[in-house]
């Protein structure tokens, strides 16, 4: 493989990861929101079969499209990017590696199996993975 091929497909896996990244975002904004949040709805509902028709309060969690739409009205459209900055620096790099890294391994791989098998694009994932990783885990030493 062409250092221009291995500069192309670094390139186009920086490109896919910030593109993931960025329309998966407000997702992970909406998630992170409802995993730390104890924000609860009360539901007020009337017992009709009592003497004085007490209401009592049921505890219902709010949805994912509850969530969004409280965020969108509380604190607007921008707010569902927050974070993104730090996310991105993370992403676009360990998907231009590993992008790189599995085309690579597969060009080496179709000199020894029949070329494109499935064994070829598995064993070509399998091996790229650990590229991003440990460029990860030296970023954070």
């Amino acid at each position: 493989m062409s250092q221009r091929d291995t500069l192309v497909h670094l390139f186009a896996g920086g490109c896919g990861g910030t593109v993931g990244a960025i329309l998966t975002c407000p997702l992970e904004v909406v998630k992170t929101r409802l995993q730390s949040s104890s924000v609860t709805l009360y539901i007020s509902e009337v017992q009709l079969n009592t003497m004085a028709g007490a209401s009592v309060n049921r505890v219902v969690s709010p949805g994912p499209l509850h969530c969004l739409k409280v965020i969108l009205e509380k604190e607007g459209p921008r707010s569902l990017f927050r974070g993104l900055g730090p996310n991105l620096v993370g992403v676009a790099p360990s998907r231009a590696i590993y992008f790189a890294a599995y085309s690579n391994c597969k060009e080496k791989l179709n000199d020894i199996f029949d070329p494109d098998s499935t064994q070829v694009h598995m064993i070509s994932a399998a091996m790229a993975v650990p590229f991003p990783f440990l460029l990860h885990v030296l970023a954070s030493v």
